[in-house]
């Protein structure tokens, strides 16, 4: 071995070269913090996802075509775990189930798969989680090797916990607290029908307990959360020591690039989030330090990692994929008709279908029940799974008119997208349902998911949501299979009904009453009055009504019936205070501008003094009735009115203006008042 030697020459170079040599070794023996520092710095890789929504396969984003799918994603995780396994952790943001339809034929099972086999911590549990039903749901969790955390979620009826409120993982020689939380107003799209009475506590207080608890001890806290923006920013900023978000729930970007994906606070902490749909993996590169007892993040490096089609594909899982959707294809390729017209207006066709299939006035659905398709040519199944986004079984139910403006006033407030309704029957524009103008107190029968009648997209409150009967439990995908098979060579207006419905309406008010007073004889200003005149006083009285209708696309046919008896107690006995026995039948040609009517009145009494006929009058009335907007009207014509007691006629004409207004909903001002000018009175012999 050859011999080195270094040897410094006496003067003043000499002299500095002992100065160096003295302050480096000074250096290392009394200054180790920069190598002790050094060592105990780790780095850590957070690799995540949110609202995947179980999109398997490649799919278009914005102008680029084959973006995202499972097989990309599974290379890019591989490829991290392979480099760095006791360093990297993988969490999604929820929504990963979906709704896809591939994705959807086995309720999710094969996203748990490729999510077990891709090596997924955990996942926090979205709203799409709950799209097959809660019992489906709970068969995925039991299948996953990974964890769908929850802590603020709860069956309602027992306050049972659907799923662990947190998880402890190990990762580069940190505990690390995972805890899942989603926001209350999932409750608003989670289908009621499917799943059961739910819970979702406010996760401020939720996450306050826990954070109290073993999660807050551990090294890093890392909350899962599936909400807006605006409540995971709010949820940030009140918890400092929550050192990262990783969020799901603020849907897709409008425009390319436009999303806030990062979102650094002053107190340290991070939120981060996707685009969605599997076009990009997050990835959160940091670097931790051990100061005595706490850590403290170094350095923080969040960035997008695009799932472009440069990346290579897992050959493994894209066989899985592959595997399926033939499967799927071989049953989704199942021809049942073809258009004789492209249908491109397919989310008011079904709105038709459903009001015809149904038989009601009027229907409804939200825009977000399907995906915006033109139907044309070929139809096969693969097309309804394409077409129907969430598969609900249709209801039937019986909604005010006054509910129905509500229901459209809320719709247009809200931005374009899949909370907006789609009326069939109902012309949002004219206030007309089937051709005739909305009446606010009216009862009309109207059919819809059961996702909206529950009070899904908070069209309605609690206390306003209306019963409910479903319509042989059929739901969207099976009417439209049916209606297709029935019309296989499909037109536009085949088996709909074009139109208002014919329609019976009946409803019925009874009102009764009993008072029973005693005043002070004292109060002599009551002295000329029978029953308040110092003795008890007892009344009753009955009121009754009853009005049918008949309403079709010529005209509507009424026939109303009140009537009201009661009695007063005098001093000897009792007399009649209300006694009345009315019928109107009343018919309109309502199509025209100047709709004629024609109309018979039948009025009398209950009891009559001993020797005396009941009083009797018929009237016989005909002529035009103008509508001014929904809200007034008048009728105009000729009426003759017999007195069978008397035997008299009376011939003139009858004016009757009409004025109704909403005060508030449930509250109706109504003004509808006749008048009689005669013109030819007459005996007979």
């Amino acid at each position: 071995m050859d011999r080195f030697e270094l040897r410094f020459n006496r003067g003043p170079c000499a002299v500095w070269w002992r100065i160096l040599l003295v302050v480096l070794s000074w250096d290392a023996t009394y200054c180790p913090l920069a190598a002790t520092a050094a060592e105990s710095e780790q780095r850590l890789t957070i690799l995540h996802t949110n609202d995947l929504l179980g999109r398997l396969l490649p799919e278009p984003y914005f102008d680029e075509a084959d973006w995202g799918g499972f097989a990309r994603l599974a290379h890019l995780i591989g490829k991290q775990r392979s480099a760095r396994p006791d360093s990297i952790l993988i969490v999604d943001g929820g929504d990963a189930l979906g709704d896809s339809p591939l994705a959807g034929v086995d309720a999710g099972r094969m996203v748990v798969q490729l999510m077990n086999a891709m090596g997924y911590d955990a996942m926090a549990v979205g709203n799409h989680e709950f799209d097959y039903g809660l019992d489906s749901l709970r068969v995925r969790a039991s299948e996953a090797i990974f964890n769908m955390l929850s802590a603020n979620v709860r069956v309602a009826s027992d306050s049972t916990a659907l799923f662990a409120p947190f998880v402890l993982v190990e990762r580069a020689g940190l505990q690390i607290a995972l805890i899942g939380l989603l926001s209350p107003q999932a409750l608003k799209v989670i289908n009621p029908v499917k799943n059961p009475a739910l819970n979702i506590d406010d996760p401020h207080l939720v996450l306050k307990t826990l954070l109290d608890g073993p999660a807050g001890r551990a090294d890093l806290q890392v909350i899962l959360v599936h909400m807006s923006a605006q409540e995971a920013r709010d949820l940030v900023r009140t918890f400092p020591q929550v050192d990262l978000c990783i969020a799901g729930g603020f849907g897709r970007e409008t425009r390319r690039g436009a999303g806030e994906h990062v979102v650094r606070f002053a107190g340290g902490g991070h939120l981060v989030s996707t685009p969605g749909w599997g076009a990009f993996l997050g990835q959160m590169d940091m670097t931790v330090r051990r100061e005595e007892d706490k850590v403290v993040l170094v350095d923080v490096q969040p960035r997008l990692v695009p799932l472009s089609p440069e990346v290579p594909q897992d050959q493994t899982v894209a066989s899985l994929i592959d595997e399926q959707e033939e499967a799927v294809q071989r049953v989704q390729q199942q021809q049942l008709g073809s258009t004789n017209e492209p249908i491109e207006d397919a989310a008011q066709w079904v709105a038709d279908l459903i009001r015809t299939r149904l038989k009601t006035e009027v229907s409804v659905i939200n825009q977000g029940t399907l995906r915006s398709l033109t139907l044309d040519g070929d139809i096969q199944l693969g097309t309804l799974a394409n077409l129907v986004r969430y598969d609900d079984v249709l209801v039937r139910m019986e909604v005010l008119g006054s509910q129905l403006k509500a229901m459209a006033a809320s719709s247009a407030k809200r931005p374009a997208g899949s909370q907006r309704l789609v009326f069939s029957g109902y012309d949002v524009q004219t206030s007309l349902i089937g051709g005739r103008p909305l009446v606010p107190e009216e009862k009309y029968q109207v059919a819809t998911t059961s996702y909206l009648a529950s009070g899904g997209d908070d069209y309605w409150t609690k206390k306003e949501t209306p019963n409910m009967e479903s319509a042989d439990w059929v739901t969207m995908k099976q009417m439209l299979e049916e209606h297709i098979r029935r019309y296989p060579n499909l037109g536009r207006w085949d088996g709909v009904r074009q139109g208002g419905r014919s329609v019976w309406k009946n409803s019925t008010k009874l009102n009764g009453s009993l008072s029973h007073t005693t005043l002070d004889a004292s109060a002599s200003r009551y002295s000329g009055v029978s029953f308040l005149g110092g003795h008890d006083a007892l009344a009753w009285n009955g009121r009754f009504e009853s009005r049918t209708s008949y309403l079709s696309q010529r005209g509507t046919l009424i026939a109303l019936l009140r009537t009201g008896f009661g009695q007063l107690r005098t001093r000897s006995s009792l007399r009649e205070a209300v006694d009345r026995l009315e019928g109107d039948v009343l018919y309109t040609w309502s199509q025209r501008r100047f709709a004629p009517f024609l109309g018979l009145d039948i009025n009398t009494v209950w009891t009559a003094a001993s020797g005396e006929k009941h009083p009797l009058a018929l009237r016989f009335k005909g002529g035009l009735h103008k509508k001014f907007g929904s809200d007034a009207g008048v009728r105009v014509g000729l009426a003759v009115e017999r007195d069978q007691v008397q035997a008299t006629n009376v011939m003139g004409l009858e004016i009757a203006p009409e004025y109704k207004e909403e005060l508030r909903p449930g509250n109706i001002a109504t003004l509808n008042h006749s008048r009689l000018d005669s013109r030819l009175r007459g005996n007979d012999a």
